[in-house]
């Protein structure tokens, strides 16, 4: 009877050991270190865009909400931060591999990290690369986040889009979702690019670019196609 125990009891734990392990999703999170303000003219000779120093840590922002709202809503999913140089190899592969030969590194790339991390699945977050502009009705991509005018409307708006992949069993499904664009009317217009803003017109943006990484990550988060199989 003890030997017939203490063999449950084994099951028990070698169970309850891979239910943790198969049950872990990796969190990545790329989010750039600089505000980009995008100004579109009335003619793509008036376009410019200038770079400043982020005034406060975006990604660690968004790392620390997204953690906060996947373990909010799968309870039964354990997350763990992985780091972003993973994703980078991914994207350069992208790039230079043939369809072919991607597909398969994508498939060594998520075995290699699922053994090595212990994780199931992996979601990345990170501000898109680049998106139309939806505001000027212009054929400006829009690049990093920060703040986007122009000569059509009177007032700034603040502007982040996330990007999300979630990959499972090597392949990633790609959602976005939620504003993207948040007016502004507290800090001056720039129109010129030898103006510049200041670091106090920077620091109001910090609201809103916050909120719009909230809101994005909600509406991600809700979407049952994107992280189906974790409820």
């Amino acid at each position: 009877m003890k030997k017939i125990l203490f063999a449950l009891i084994s099951i028990m734990l070698i169970t309850s050991a891979h239910s943790q392990i198969t049950r872990n999703v990796g969190l990545m999170v790329l989010i750039e270190d600089s505000l980009t303000h995008h100004y579109i003219g009335g003619s793509a000779d008036d376009n410019f865009v200038h770079r400043y120093a982020a005034t406060t840590n975006y990604q660690f922002f968004a790392v620390d909400t997204a953690l906060v709202l996947l373990e909010e809503n799968f309870p039964k999913w354990d997350f763990c931060t992985m780091e972003g140089d993973h994703f980078l190899v991914y994207e350069e592969n992208r790039e230079k591999l043939r369809p072919a030969e991607f597909r398969d590194f994508r498939e060594n790339w998520f075995r290699a990290l699922k053994e090595d991390f212990e994780v199931e699945a992996i979601l990345v977050i990170r501000n898109s690369p680049r998106f139309a502009d939806g505001i000027h009705w212009s054929d400006t991509y829009i690049t990093g986040y920060g703040i986007y005018n122009g000569s059509r409307r009177a007032h700034n708006n603040v502007y982040i889009q996330l990007e999300f992949l979630f990959f499972a069993a090597g392949r990633p499904l790609t959602h976005i979702q939620g504003p993207v664009f948040q007016q502004d009317r507290s800090f001056p217009r720039i129109d010129k690019p030898e103006e510049l803003f200041d670091e106090s017109d920077l620091v109001m943006t910090e609201a809103p670019l916050k909120q719009l990484i909230i809101n994005q990550i909600e509406a991600a988060i809700s979407n049952a196609n994107l992280l189906r199989g974790l409820r």
